[in-house]
């Protein structure tokens, strides 16, 4: 569903632990909320408790239904999370290039407020540059890019599939440009397969 209390707990650079002591629970616990809340299974009041000792609200708010929302930056930062938390780079890659190929083959779906409305951020501050930089060229021309949509340049070079010999080999001399110059190496052909 969400994962609101991880990136206000992130912004807040509190550990579990010291949210565990505002609450007044456990560090367990705290994890219980976090997960459940990815999950979709979190209590309104329990999420709204987690969120006032981070000094947050939760906003609740509805937007008319489309089958294109599950693309918008919002929902598409939700599911990589949890592919990220599950071990499953290869998805969490496949999710966000699919999500930013259809705002570039399908502009008019997507509102303003659709492409910048984005109340978490992916827990892996790497791959939230690779998801900035992805999603920011997927916005065609013209349109305003959200305040979200820049990356920064990591320190050193980045091998999202660095474990795979072949993949890595492959990055050093496909990446694209812009990637590159963001120290994010991932090969064209893996962007383009995903």
């Amino acid at each position: 569903m969400s994962d609101l209390i991880r990136a206000a707990r992130t912004r807040a650079r509190l550990t579990g632990a010291q949210l565990a002591e505002r609450l007044e629970v456990t560090t367990a616990a705290v994890s219980q909320m976090e997960q459940s809340e990815r999950r979709g299974t979190i209590q309104l009041d329990t999420l709204r408790r987690a969120l006032a000792a981070l000094g947050q609200d939760i906003r609740l708010d509805t937007a008319p239904s489309s089958r294109y929302a599950p693309f918008a930056p919002s929902n598409v930062t939700d599911e990589i999370n949890r592919a990220l938390d599950e071990g499953r780079p290869e998805l969490a890659l496949r999710l966000l290039t699919h999500a930013a190929s259809m705002i570039a083959e399908n502009p008019d779906r997507f509102s303003a407020e659709s492409l910048e409305w984005r109340p978490t951020e992916v827990g892996d501050h790497r791959w939230e540059q690779l998801f900035r930089a992805v999603m920011s060229d997927a916005i065609p021309a013209g349109r305003a890019k959200p305040n979200w949509a820049t990356a920064k340049r990591l320190p050193r070079a980045w091998y999202p599939f660095g474990q795979y010999p072949s993949l890595k080999a492959r990055a050093k001399t496909s990446t694209p440009a812009g990637l590159r110059a963001l120290n994010i190496m991932v090969d064209e052909r893996s962007l383009a397969r995903a």
